[in-house]
């Protein structure tokens, strides 16, 4: 109390609870920064082995023998199981959240240039003009004499779009950004408050219930047919719920309470899930909109909700570090380890001995080529929405 007492003190144009909600705030978001991280590291892992899968689905790059439904489970596809149905989904809760925090102490259009900075450049005006080189290995692997006859716009074209990667999310987080604002002003005219507060635990119960149905039922509305990664229903609620959910103390400190239930129900879930799904594609919207994948998804954001927040919320300057490199880790991942794939491609090596080379030059080179882009001016915009060095 005496920092934030020091604090109310050297800030006269700002009233004392004002300060203290905001300085709460900002110790609030230890545990989600941790989570952050922690979930983009899964996400780099996972796209280590993504290039090669080839359960369920064709493969981008060549290398495993073809997939017969009742062959044995590996590591690789055991992993990606494991994580897909959830990272992406908690991801956007955990943003809901922090958006949460961040209208705090600052204004609406404050909020939305950020985005603009942060999530739109990169992803449309970055992707136009960088796109194109992971784009090109993607479409090589998968289509690449079926383009060699084709026009150059209609090979840019393609290459562009096929070079999103990673980009997606922050075309739908910036996307739902915008919505937010919509759905507050609403909800202000209606009830003259932006959030109702959770007063007592049994409500809290009866929400943690009838989120599980509302993630349910969103996974199966407004997902795209072809590029199944926009999935615009489970994602936008799940944004609304860590905003105006998962945002609350009371909320947070009932999940502290059940984190061990809440983690053996997500272990048992997951397992569940691995079982009934290993075979088919786990990245079909038809799977994905699955009672068990849901439970699965919900247990998994519950758990880890849980843990953070009782063992996860304190930092030092190596997590401090990774919560900053994270982002930008994030994006170039993907690009990274494209570029390590299209050379070894050209090599004799196992696909395992390929798994190990990329997996390293995805967790020890992308963060070099983040730390390079961030001090070249306008490149450090158009890939990572850094529009000076020191942000």
């Amino acid at each position: 109390m005496k920092h934030l007492s020091a604090k109310c003190s050297q800030t006269p144009m700002k009233g004392s609870k004002e300060v203290i909600q905001e300085e709460r705030g900002k110790m609030r978001k230890i545990y989600l920064d941790n989570i952050r991280w922690c979930t983009i590291i899964l996400v780099v892992f996972f796209h280590v082995f993504f290039f090669f899968n080839n359960i369920g689905v064709t493969a981008i790059f060549e290398g495993l023998s073809e997939y017969h439904q009742g062959d044995g489970m590996t590591f690789a596809g055991v992993y990606q199981y494991a994580v897909y149905p959830w990272f992406m989904t908690l991801l956007f809760v955990v943003a809901g959240v922090a958006a949460y925090h961040s209208l705090q102490h600052k204004a609406a259009k404050q909020f939305i240039a950020g985005r603009r900075n942060k999530l739109l450049i990169p992803s449309t005006l970055g992707v136009l003009v960088f796109g194109f080189i992971p784009g090109s290995i993607v479409a090589g692997a998968s289509a690449g004499a079926k383009l060699q006859a084709a026009p150059g716009f209609v090979k840019y074209i393609v290459y562009t779009l096929s070079g999103i990667g990673a980009q997606w999310f922050s075309q739908m987080l910036f996307v739902i950004s915008l919505l937010l604002l919509l759905v507050r002003k609403v909800v202000l005219a209606v009830q003259k408050e932006e959030r109702k507060s959770i007063q007592k635990e049994s409500s809290v119960y009866v929400l943690l219930v009838v989120m599980f149905f509302l993630l349910w039922g969103a996974s199966k509305l407004l997902n795209t047919p072809v590029v199944e990664s926009y999935r615009f229903g489970i994602y936008t609620v799940a944004f609304l719920l860590g905003y105006y959910v998962f945002s609350q103390d009371i909320v947070i400190e009932v999940l502290k309470k059940w984190r061990f239930v809440s983690t053996l129900a997500a272990v048992v879930s997951g397992v569940y899930f691995i079982y009934r799904a290993y075979g088919i594609y786990y990245g079909h919207s038809s799977l994905l909109s699955t009672w068990y994948a849901n439970l699965f998804t919900y247990c998994m954001i519950l758990a880890i909700f849980g843990m953070f927040a009782a063992y996860g919320d304190k930092k030092n300057a190596v997590t401090e570090w990774l919560g900053k490199i994270s982002f930008p880790v994030y994006i170039l991942h993907i690009p990274v380890i494209l570029i390590a794939l299209s050379l070894l491609q050209k090599s004799d090596l196992s696909v395992g001995a390929q798994y190990i080379i990329v997996a390293f030059a995805a967790y020890l080179l992308t963060p070099l080529a983040a730390l390079l882009i961030e001090k070249i001016p306008v490149v450090r915009y158009l890939i990572l929405g850094i529009s000076h060095f020191t942000d």
